[in-house]
């Protein structure tokens, strides 16, 4: 049995991708947690966005790569199914949210 600093266990590791389900029993409830390694994504994002032509000329540019599990957390599946573009520009275009990007500029 593998546990973390905080008493969590390891529940299920995915060799994969990186995924780990760690819990917690309280005394009387059991608490889960999911953690997903970020590094890699952010790491070819940024050499993805590095080797991509400047400027918006032409019909299709990738301009994000978004791991499934922030995309649900942003609520970006959410405006995306709302066709919310004004949230979803403002979410891509905040600082904050640049490791996902993978093209300079302003959507």
């Amino acid at each position: 049995m593998v546990k973390d600093e905080n008493g969590f266990e390891l529940v299920d590791f995915d060799h994969a991708t990186g995924r780990s389900v760690w819990a917690y029993y309280d005394g009387s409830k059991t608490v889960y947690r999911t953690d997903y390694p970020l590094d890699h994504a952010i790491k070819e994002n940024t050499e993805f966005r590095n080797s991509a032509s400047s400027g918006w000329a032409g019909d299709y540019h990738r301009i994000a790569s978004i791991p499934q599990n922030i995309l649900w957390d942003s609520g970006m599946v959410e405006a995306m199914s709302q066709q919310d573009n004004a949230f979803m520009k403002r979410w891509l275009n905040d600082g904050s949210n640049a490791a996902w990007r993978t093209k300079d500029g302003t959507v």
